[in-house]
């Protein structure tokens, strides 16, 4: 089957939304270009008799709406299943939440052995990175051009040399970088399934270390399953302040995988306190209680579905509340060492066997990798090491419950999306997915704690200032903290001295501004506000009620769907 990258230049207003260009490179073999200027005459490409295609769109969430929409317009019908295909049917995978995964459009099925098909994936899913990032990551011959994306074309607009030029630019970076990504045979929709594939061609009986567990033990045991510890010490919020220094570890998930006592094969029940058992040494604890944080030690316990509390602020205290909380035997010893606890009573939980060492062969094989070719300057290929170690851990964790979304068109003849039915599949193993971030956590909390007693013990003063999932910002200097954690710039799980800063401001959780020392560019992080715009921030203006605009928005309309002007404002 030929592969191919694709890309859509749309025009922006809402009265006359439809696509003005498109652009085909073929995978494998860039110098077969092809471009026209409305879709009809893509969808003709599509049909090739001859051959099935598959086409990758980065960024399927937007170009797929004009896809809808043509299909939709054109005869089309929409089927959930594809045993259900005919003459002009189509299929999609889009998530609940509106992730796109695939498109499949039959055009002519004569017989069961001759179905003329073309399937639309989304590259995006495999490169989480923009276009001109991948050029710039892989080191690709050529980068990203720019045109006028607002200027007016009308139907049948002529395309100028410079759009052509910038349309094969698009797609044959694209085309470039999924090439070199299936030449290491990482052929699969998401980079999560090139790395679960690539994990079970390596290891002998994965079904015996990880079993599919029943859909209730699994809904039981994921209440454990919590992600990476975000937190902002209030003592340093909304404020500005001097010198101080970042660390992050050196492949936070990937070194808990390699080195971590970690469970596998069936869980069993127990009722009330877990009892030591040599044979199944991990848990998890489901119990109630009442909590107060202990004086100077960081929070740990953050409560969901709660009224009483925020979900994404971790607690000081139950309010003298009785709080259920289910929490792996890691996290649950971190509990109560940060935390007084009274009124506690068990009820029961989940216990595993555990091993060490299941991960260690796909770790040295892509930690191999990843040096080496960072040693060659192979950019490209040390950036699919990268996303190949830090992408296994999160598939393990996959919900049986699943719910998907698929296009209509509504009154208006705006393609729309409806809800189906929630239905059931296989998971993978969430035991190990809620043991691999709970061993993650503690390393980082337990790094910001020793951070925060050296500097309370030397100095009287608390100079940790901010956590997130596997990086530490503090006051003290570099040079203090060799003796206190482990640094170093490639040793597996240490924390690697990533810069120093001048000066900074924190807000909240992923909203902070850094100058780093020997930079004249400012490192912004403010969650929800495009890269882009991150140029408008400065220390004068970053504050609660910054607001800029520029921040772009989908809105669906007779055509597709355009980029709406809206403004952003930190809360």
């Amino acid at each position: 089957m030929k592969k191919f990258t694709a890309d859509f230049e749309t025009t922006t207003l809402k009265d006359d939304c439809r696509v003005w260009a498109y652009g085909i490179c073929e995978i494998g073999n860039t110098d077969n270009f092809i471009y026209g200027n409305n879709i009809d005459d893509f969808i003709e490409f599509c049909k090739n008799k001859q051959e099935n295609y598959l086409i990758y769109f980065h960024n399927l969430k937007f170009d797929g709406e004009y896809i809808f929409y043509y299909l939709l317009n054109n005869g089309y019908e929409y089927i959930k299943d594809k045993k259900q295909r005919k003459n002009k049917t189509f299929t999609s995978l889009i998530s609940d939440s509106g992730q796109f995964y695939s498109i499949e459009v039959f055009f002519e099925c004569t017989n069961k052995k001759h179905v003329n098909k073309v399937t639309f994936y989304d590259s995006l899913k495999i490169l989480n990175f923009s276009v001109e990032k991948i050029a710039q990551d892989f080191n690709l011959d050529i980068g990203k051009l720019e045109i006028d994306y607002h200027k007016t074309r009308k139907i049948g607009h002529n395309l100028t040399e410079h759009e052509v030029d910038y349309l094969r630019c698009d797609v044959e970076i694209m085309a470039k970088a999924l090439e070199i990504m299936f030449e290491q045979k990482l052929t699969k929709m998401t980079m999560g399934s090139n790395a679960l594939t690539s994990y079970k061609e390596m290891i002998r009986y994965f079904i015996k270390y990880f079993p599919i567990i029943p859909y209730e033990m699994d809904k039981d045991i994921r209440k454990s399953y919590k992600g990476g510890f975000t937190y902002l010490n209030p003592k340093y919020k909304n404020k500005e302040v001097g010198k101080g220094s970042v660390y992050d570890v050196n492949s936070l998930y990937p070194s808990v995988m390699y080195n971590e006592l970690l469970p596998f094969g069936e869980p069993l029940f127990f009722n009330g306190k877990y009892e030591k058992d040599l044979l199944y040494p991990l848990y998890i604890q489901n119990f109630t209680c009442s909590f107060k944080l202990k004086n100077n030690k960081i929070p740990t316990i953050q409560i969901k579905n709660s009224l009483s509390f925020m979900p994404n602020e971790y607690i000081e205290s139950s309010d003298d509340e009785l709080i259920t909380l289910v929490l792996t035997s890691i996290d649950l010893k971190l509990f109560f060492e940060h935390y007084d606890v009274e009124d506690i009573t068990y009820h029961n939980g989940w216990k595993f066997k555990g091993i060490k060492g299941l991960f260690r062969n796909y770790i040295d094989k892509w930690t191999k990798v990843k040096i080496k070719s960072k040693k060659d300057g192979n950019n490209s290929l040390y950036l699919i090491a990268k996303l190949m170690l830090n992408s296994l851990y999160g598939k393990f964790g996959l919900n049986p419950d699943v719910r998907s979304k698929f296009p209509y068109l509504n009154e208006k003849g705006v393609v729309k999306y409806k809800m189906h039915e929630k239905e059931i599949r296989d998971p993978i193993y969430i035991p190990v997915a809620t043991f691999i971030t709970s061993y993650a956590r503690r390393k980082t909390i337990s790094t910001s704690q020793l951070i925060r007693d050296y500097s309370i013990d030397k100095y009287g003063e608390d100079y940790y200032i901010y956590s997130d999932t596997d990086s530490i910002h503090c006051l003290v200097d570099v040079n203090e903290l060799y003796d206190i954690i482990d640094i170093d710039e490639f040793k597996l799980g240490a924390w690697d001295h990533e810069n120093n800063f001048n000066k900074a401001k924190f807000i909240r959780q992923k909203c902070y501004i850094e100058q780093i020392e020997g930079k004249d560019k400012l490192n912004v992080t403010v969650a929800g506000l495009p890269k882009r715009l991150t140029h408008k921030v400065n220390f004068n203006n970053f504050k609660q009620g910054f607001e800029t605009d520029g921040k772009l928005m989908f809105k669906h309309v007779k055509g597709g769907v355009v980029l709406e002007n809206t403004s952003f404002t930190i809360k």
